[in-house]
């Protein structure tokens, strides 16, 4: 018998902790603190969200490859014909397709790519081919159908299945202007299958027949084979890659729609761990195996969602709140500034209007010496030791254009701003600051710059008015997103003007926040009118688009605030008033460790 060290030259490690480094990957070492044998895998796939199509829609047909993929055809609520094309980063419209249809299959390249088949109605059989800017008429199907599947190029492609009123059999070979038949499916089946490949080495999986369906089956050109089942039989589910190496991806299946992702290696299907963020049916893709892009589809409504899927040695890690020191005195709306370990928190409400200031060492807040004046939802900037506080709110009315400058031990009145307002957003330090929104009374879309001495108001003013806004960055590259009411608008700040970028996943107001313009979290909220606490969702921000983070806030709540970055940051205020602290530790990779056992 070979032995571990004939094989790799050394003995298995006995080591107190994990390897880190993705060299360990394949080894096998005995870790003395679980008292288990463990080892590094391979490959880990997971899907991260991208930009949305500008056109929601599900029954959709795809082309390409990660970064430069097509989408056409589909369903809002009737059929579609728009086209659109995306980069790697974002989606932009291109020719419309001669018919609109939906339940179309699609092959082919960006500035290269086949359409056929779909429904109307009535059932098409018609081709159309695109050349990276319109689509012109091809040869016919012989046999009109939708829900069939598709694979391969331009000038040889390949259809099989389907429904024509019936399940269907039928494969046809495509040679770039007519369409001849292959051999049909052992098979027939109906109501999307999925399909991988080339025109003499193809895969088709999933569908329906008389039930939902996993099988897979392989084309060489003439004749298909029966291989090993998906683990998980579902119909109009999305696919790509090679006959060898393919990818299958959402669908319906029982019950309900599903994320479920699944890998091919030639013989068997394996399941990945993660599924799509969006579980949904007559979704779309493009691309190979450990490169692809998901779009469309359909959950409750039709969606404009976009994923992106990648692998890697390493698996990642989701952000993730813990319990911190609490703060002396509890209260909802106050300002912030600094980071984790070195924070401040001043002003709020609870039960009265608050000057308190409170000083954060990374574990206990120490009251430290008040504002000048008592006010909650004002805006905050700067450091533990050099922050600035401006604008806000006193009960009973009073808008407030204060401004007050924190030194580490005390607070100085400086000048004011031009304009009263309260839930103002803000962002930058204590000698270069941005104040923008707000209210007072009425929805503010005004922004301010402070040089240190004294405010200017800018010409540039936000595309929306709004006040009770998550807010982050610099004087010169600021974010600002959310507020009332219950928006989700996000725009950005270049240092002379706003600019609309994605949204947030859900609507809200009275958020949290921290981080940079290309790097931020927002937290908490009201997201419905229907009470004053929110939900405890996590949202990332990654300089072009928002994700949910799979776990929150552990106490949901309103009218919180935050200090530090996406890495290492914190959470703090309120509402109902709160003296509850909590620390972020953010997202991270680790290796894809398996503990080893005997069977």
């Amino acid at each position: 018998m070979t032995t571990y060290k004939e094989l790799f030259g050394k003995y298995v490690q006995n080591v107190a902790s994990d390897p880190t480094s993705t060299d360990a990957e394949g080894q096998i070492w005995y870790n003395s603190t679980s008292g288990t044998f463990k080892t590094a895998l391979g490959l880990y796939g997971a899907w991260t969200s991208a930009n949305q199509l500008n056109t929601a829609r599900g029954y959709l047909a795809g082309a390409g490859t990660q970064t430069a993929s097509l989408a056409f055809g589909g369903k809002t609520t009737v059929a579609v014909n728009s086209t659109e094309l995306y980069n790697g980063t974002s989606w932009t419209v291109g020719g419309n397709l001669t018919t609109a249809r939906y339940g179309l299959a699609g092959a082919g390249t960006q500035t290269s790519a086949l359409g056929f088949g779909g429904y109307g109605p009535p059932l098409y059989n018609s081709t159309e081919l695109y050349n990276g800017t319109s689509w012109t008429a091809g040869g016919n199907l012989a046999t009109a159908r939708n829900g069939l599947g598709g694979c391969g190029l331009q000038t040889a492609g390949l259809a099989f299945g389907g429904n024509t009123g019936v399940a269907s059999a039928a494969t046809e070979k495509y040679n770039g202007s007519t369409w001849t038949s292959g051999g049909s499916l052992n098979t027939a089946r109906r109501y999307g299958l999925a399909g991988a490949g080339t025109q003499t080495s193809a895969l088709a999986f999933g569908g329906y027949v008389t039930a939902l369906s996993g099988a897979t089956e392989k084309y060489d050109g003439t004749s298909w084979t029966n291989s090993n089942s998906l683990n998980t039989a579902r119909n109009y589910l999305a696919g790509c890659g090679t006959q060898t190496a393919a990818l299958a991806f959402g669908g319906q299946a029982s019950p309900g729609n599903t994320g479920a992702t699944e890998l091919f290696n030639g013989t068997t299907w394996t399941s990945n761990p993660t599924s799509l963020a969006t579980a949904r049916v007559g979704l779309s893709g493009a691309g190979v195996q450990t490169s692809a892009l998901t779009f469309g589809g359909f959950t409750t409504a039709v969606v404009a969602t976009t994923e992106q899927w990648t692998q890697s040695v390493t698996v990642p890690v989701a952000g993730s709140w813990s319990s911190g020191g609490n703060m002396n005195t509890a209260r909802y709306s106050g300002a912030s500034a600094g980071t984790q370990t070195a924070a401040l928190g001043f002003g709020g409400y609870g039960p009265t209007n608050s000057n308190k200031t409170e000083s954060y060492n990374g574990s206990a807040w120490t009251a430290v010496n008040v504002m000048n004046t008592a006010r909650y939802v004002l805006g905050g900037v700067g450091t533990q030791t050099a922050a600035l506080g401006f604008a806000g709110y006193n009960y009973p009315p009073s808008f407030f254009n204060n401004t007050e400058s924190w030194n580490g031990t005390s607070w100085t009145t400086v000048n004011t701003m031009n304009t009263s307002r309260s839930g103002i957003g803000s962002a930058g330090i204590q000698t270069a600051a941005l104040g923008f929104g707000g209210a007072g009374p009425s929805a503010s879309a005004a922004t301010e710059s402070w040089n240190g001495s004294v405010w200017t108001t800018l010409p540039a003013s936000m595309n929306t008015a709004r006040g009770a806004m998550g807010s982050t960055g610099t004087q010169t590259a600021a974010l600002a997103f959310g507020g009332t009411p219950y928006r989700n608008a996000t725009e950005s700040w270049n240092g002379s003007a706003w600019t609309n970028v994605n949204s947030l996943t859900t609507p809200r107001q009275n958020l949290g926040s921290f981080g940079t313009q290309t790097s931020a979290a927002a937290f908490g909220a009201q997201a419905s009118p229907s009470g004053p606490t929110g939900p405890a969702a996590t949202e990332l921000w990654n300089g072009t688009s928002w994700t949910t983070n799979p776990t929150g806030l552990t106490t949901a709540r309103a009218a919180t605030k935050g200090a530090g970055t996406v890495s290492a940051g914190l959470a703090f205020f309120g509402q109902p008033a709160s003296i509850a602290t909590e620390l972020w530790t953010g997202p991270s990779t680790t290796l894809n460790y398996k503990t080893l056992t005997t069977s």
